[in-house]
């Protein structure tokens, strides 16, 4: 039986559907946009890299393929033996949270030192540095107290004296001694935690640590991939994070701005690199990532025009469209760097990578709202970049009864929509959305789509169908008397047919009771009641539909046995009506009809969906 699509287009819908009826509501604009890859797009793709590995290429040609030009070579040769990141043990500082009022922390194996500054407890002593020392399993927290005052407490109880907000947390035997948050179900192995103050109320949070326990910690890529592309990865880290150690300076020459933003060189969020800890040492085929990092150590890429000792902006993303961007398009910078020029990177459209093609729809609603428009009208690409990217957008629509047209970058697009890349197409469709959330899944989720466009049914709430509620008698009288308007026929007065238990349900649901008996299909449980109250059994159901399909003009088989077992101790004319929905094709049961089970909404939207059809084809729609 042909069923009403659940995205048609428009000049079909405008015929279908009367004027003013709900389903004009739930027209609108579908934006379409199917892309490939993840992220800027710039330097080394990821998944390129892994899909490079597999075909034998080692980790020093997956670098010198995306980073043109560039070399791979030991930090110490690239740096000389001068400099904080050569002769400080533990040269970087790792942003963990910023801005806390409160951290909370568990030791594990081991115990770790807690000491703060101006505390009157003297000096941290060392192995440790701490005054005061946390047990495995102990439950401790370092709480602000205001006015730029912070005190450790253990098991909520406080320990020692307030000091300052400036304090550290040591621990020796790394990585085996550990240190958890619960807050944000990190552990960390290597390095020291530092606080710092900011301002008189809050303070950051750091690692500081060397260089190689901060690559063991990064988790960029499964450990799972190929040896090459983890140590590609692992080289591509390290570059980075010497890079951005480079930029910022050591910690004692932070910037007072650096310094108010994180205290750090390096975010452990993908505003940098993600830096998950002991979790990717200590997480499936870890022991493959450390591997990786060990057999690289030392080694970075390097490129003569690099600035800072030639030491790279190792830039890196989950995968390109096909062709890498550059720097300038794929980042915004206004001039070119050598080494970050667009490529070609077929690679990165290897069938293993989940991103080398996706799509992703979005109401024009969704679109306008992102861009403070009143409604879409078109979205479209205009440009394009070298690699194939979007690189300019133009967004048309009306603002205030005002047409406005909006020019934005690919890149702009793509974080203003979520996108994952700015590899994209757009396209532009009428269609209609699906109106309610809980349907989904459900087999006559496309014949309630369908109802629901035709005007029969509202849905419970504005954005639910209840599908499992039984329908009561005014309920039916609605869906019968929208499913005759909706074949295109118009109804009668609606004047009242003597029904006097009508009291209590709404004014339409009254006029179409009154209706339905103006056209023949009810008579009522008596000559003065309706009973709208009550839950319609399927038998009934089905005499109320086979009766409106008559009166629509739509020619009633024979209703011959249909080889229902269940149906003997209804009445003929019951019997005749469910034969004739199996015969006529509203119903799919067979060899059961249950028919005294109350009729669901969700078989109910199923039933008004097939005879809608069948009205429209008998009428010409």
């Amino acid at each position: 039986m042909r069923r009403v699509a659940f995205s048609i287009a428009a000049a079909l819908v405008l015929t279908l559907i009367p004027p003013g009826s709900p389903a004009v509501a739930a027209q609108g604009l579908l934006v379409h946009f199917e892309g490939s890859g993840w992220g800027h797009g710039v330097g080394m793709s990821q998944y390129g890299a892994n899909a490079m590995a597999t075909a034998g290429m080692t980790a020093e040609q997956i670098l010198t393929y995306y980073y043109s030009g560039a070399t791979v070579k030991p930090l110490a040769q690239a740096l000389g033996a001068e400099g904080f990141m050569q002769t400080d043990p533990d040269p970087l500082w790792i942003g963990l949270a910023q801005d806390q009022t409160s951290l909370r922390f568990q030791v594990q194996n081991g115990q770790a030192g807690l000491c703060k500054s101006g505390d009157g407890e003297g000096e941290c002593a060392p192995p440790l540095n701490g005054t005061q020392y946390a047990g495995a399993g102990e439950n401790w927290e370092f709480r602000t107290l205001g006015n730029g005052a912070c005190r450790f407490f253990k098991e909520g109880v406080a320990v020692g004296n307030p000091g300052t907000c400036r304090a550290s947390i040591t621990w020796l035997d790394q990585p085996n001694t550990r240190v958890f948050f619960p807050d944000t179900g990190r552990t960390y192995a290597r390095g020291t935690l530092r606080m710092r103050p900011n301002g008189p109320a809050a303070f950051h949070v750091m690692l500081e640590m060397g260089l190689e326990d901060y690559v063991y910690g990064i988790g960029e890529v499964p450990s799972s991939w190929p040896v090459e592309a983890l140590e590609a990865q692992a080289i591509a880290a390290r570059t980075y994070g010497v890079r951005q150690a480079l930029r910022w300076g050591p910690e004692a020459g932070l910037a007072a701005g650096r310094q108010a933003q994180c205290w750090c060189q390096l975010f452990s969020t993908v505003v940098d690199q993600n830096y998950v800890g002991w979790s990717k040492e200590s997480g499936l085929d870890g022991n493959r990532w450390v591997q990786a990092v060990a057999s690289t150590a030392g080694l970075v890429v390097t490129h003569p025009a690099a600035p800072e000792q030639t030491i790279i902006t190792a830039y890196y993303s989950s995968s390109s469209g096909g062709k890498t961007e550059s720097n300038v398009s794929g980042l915004g910078h206004t001039s070119l760097i050598p080494y970050l020029v667009s490529v070609p990177d077929p690679w990165s459209q290897d069938p293993f990578n989940p991103y080398a093609a996706w799509t992703k729809d979005l109401t024009g609603v969704d679109v306008a709202a992102a861009y403070g428009l009143s409604s879409l009208s078109s979205i479209t690409v205009t440009a394009r970049n070298e690699s194939g990217s979007a690189a300019e957008v133009v967004i048309q629509g009306l603002l205030n009864g005002s047409q406005v047209t909006l020019t934005r970058t690919g890149r702009s697009v793509k974080s203003t929509l979520g996108l994952r890349s700015s590899y994209f197409d757009v396209s532009v469709e009428v269609s209609f959305l699906p109106p309610f959330k809980d349907d989904e899944g459900s087999i006559y989720e496309q014949d309630i789509v369908t109802i629901y466009q035709a005007g029969i049914t509202k849905g419970c709430e504005v954005d639910l169908y209840c599908p499992s509620a039984a329908v009561p008698r005014w309920q039916m009288a609605l869906y019968l008397t929208r499913l005759h308007s909706a074949s295109g026929y118009e109804l009668p007065t609606g004047a009242p047919q003597g029904f006097n238990d009508l009291r209590g349900v709404s004014a339409e649901a009254g006029l179409a009771i009154n209706q339905l008996r103006q056209l023949g299909i009810t008579k009522g449980t008596s000559t003065t009641t309706y009973t709208p109250g009550a839950e319609v059994p399927r038998w009934q159901m089905a005499l109320f539909i086979t009766r409106m399909l008559a009166a629509d003009g739509v020619p009633l088989p024979d209703g011959s046995n249909q080889g229902f077992t269940d149906i003997g101790h209804l009445s003929a004319e019951a019997q005749k009506a469910i034969n004739q929905l199996r015969q006529l094709g509203v119903t799919t049961l067979s060899g059961q009809y249950s028919p005294d089970l109350p009729m669901a909404r969700d078989l109910m939207a199923s039933f008004m969906a097939e005879a809608l059809d069948l009205v429209r084809t008998v009428v010409g729609f």
